[in-house]
């Protein structure tokens, strides 16, 4: 009897010694890596840490203490986990967080993920007391999260001792709850080889995940690959689409991509945004490398508007491709009037309109706007050939134009002077109603001083009762 009561002596000095021990600030060495989130992309859209604070953790492991050892791996981890946009938990189970009670506590709620956000409640996980719900919490963690559907990491950081199969069983309810989205990773801290039984039973319930111990998580390169594997996915060329999904790998950085990494195309001519120069190229129209329509002749004209293909390097064209060699509007081919002035307007023959008089470089409409005797008012046949010069002139703004008014020989010379300046301002009014700007317009009355006929008789002198127009380059 007394050596029973001897043993069971130094069996209470033997766990209060723990719980001393279970106060200790040792720390391992682990070193936290450095992931740059530009080329890494989430692989899940949650991720939940459960870490074990029972009393089994407050035994040594390498002369140091395995909650020490589990309170700076998380640290660790915590400081490598970069902030791309998922949601984070924390629980604890255990006595792990010092001052909490219940055999799990939720730590830190499912919110965005921040380093800040677990960086105290790790720093508060140093009390190593209490049995091993294991089970318990990861029942919990299909509360914690806001949904089953969405892709999710677990990570177990425990010495998987004092579970057995009620936390394998539990791994199982978990899987079954979350189904193809859940991965189980889990950290042994210690050897143990029982734990490591425990462990490998409930990562095997998922559809991914693995067992590692925390002795091979120390350096800074171990912990990025560990990191790496329970959240992200690669994403070398860094557009936002992970390697294994990016159909166009090697985008440049900045570019603007569809869902499987291809450079956006939004006129669907198949050079992307980024390098086309011809923006919004109309649908089925062949582009070249920049996206501008092919234009084969080099003529500034697109072969799908191009009427006239294999123009001569360098030869003026129209708007349909075809040379103009006088500019007068008319392709050379139509053109009936070739080398026609400059500016002279045309008619569909690339000829000067009736009425028009050329005279070097100059030009003149002559004998085409018609009074009745000793009137200034206009006729409907003026009306519609001064809509025609009005055309020319809002398509030609760049000249200043003179109306000459023009009067027979019938009447006094005073009369027929006053008489030709009331015919040259109302053509002008006429044009200003239309739309030309009245200082694009002057007026001067000739009187019967230039005639374009005798006036000999009834005939000639009706020719000669007029309106002629010069225009002139501003």
């Amino acid at each position: 009897m007394k050596v029973k009561h001897i043993v069971g002596r130094l069996m209470m000095v033997a766990v209060a010694a723990g719980l001393v021990g279970a106060c200790s600030t040792a720390q391992p060495e682990y070193t936290a890596g450095s992931i740059d989130a530009d080329y890494w992309v989430k692989k899940v859209d949650q991720f939940a840490i459960i870490g074990d604070g029972s009393l089994s953790m407050s035994d040594k492991h390498d002369k140091m203490r395995k909650l020490d050892v589990a309170q700076a791996l998380l640290d660790s981890m915590n400081q490598t986990i970069p902030e791309v946009g998922y949601d984070g938990a924390f629980r604890a189970f255990g006595r792990g967080e010092c001052g909490t009670s219940g055999k799990t506590v939720l730590v830190v709620p499912l919110q965005e993920y921040t380093t800040s956000a677990f960086g105290g409640p790790i720093d508060n996980f140093n009390c190593a007391n209490g049995n091993s719900p294991l089970g318990m919490a990861m029942d919990d963690i299909s509360k914690d999260v806001t949904t089953l559907a969405e892709p999710t990491s677990v990570v177990i950081v425990s010495d998987g001792l004092n579970m057995g199969k009620k936390a394998v069983e539990s791994a199982g309810r978990m899987t079954s709850a979350f189904g193809d989205n859940l991965s189980v990773y889990a950290v042994q801290v210690g050897d143990d080889k029982r734990g490591t039984k425990v462990l490998e039973g409930i990562v095997e319930q998922a559809n991914g995940g693995y067992v590692v111990n925390a002795d091979d998580l120390t350096s800074a390169a171990a912990m990025e690959k560990f990191v790496q594997d329970v959240l992200l996915y690669p994403d070398e060329d860094g557009d936002g689409v992970p390697d294994h999904l990016d159909k166009c790998p090697g985008t440049p950085k900045g570019v603007t991509v569809d869902s499987v990494g291809c450079p956006i195309d939004s006129d669907g001519d198949g050079v992307p945004d980024y390098l086309d120069k011809c923006p919004n190229t109309p649908a089925g129209t062949a582009v070249n490398a920049e996206g501008c329509p092919l234009d084969s002749d080099g003529d500034g004209v697109p072969d799908t508007l191009d009427k006239c293909p294999n123009t001569p390097k360098g030869m003026a064209v129209d708007a349909n491709g075809c040379p103009d060699t006088d500019g007068d509007g008319v392709p050379d081919n139509l053109d009936k009037c070739p080398n026609t002035p400059r500016g002279v307007p045309v008619d569909a023959t690339g000829c000067p309109m009736a009425g028009i008089t050329v005279m070097g470089d100059e030009w003149t409409v002559r004998g085409e706007i018609l009074f009745a005797l000793n009137k200034a008012s206009l006729t409907p046949h003026a009306e519609e050939l001064l809509d025609r010069a009005v055309d020319f002139l809002k398509r030609n703004p760049h000249y200043l134009t003179e109306i000459q008014g023009h009067t027979d020989s019938t009447g006094p010379l005073a009369w027929n002077m006053e008489l030709s300046k009331r015919r040259a301002e109302s053509v002008k009014s006429y044009m200003v109603s239309r739309g030309i700007p009245a200082d694009a317009l002057t007026t001067k009355g000739f009187g019967p001083n230039e005639p374009i006929a005798p006036n000999d008789t009834a005939e000639n002198r009706a020719k000669n009762r007029r309106v002629d127009f010069k225009p002139m380059p501003k």
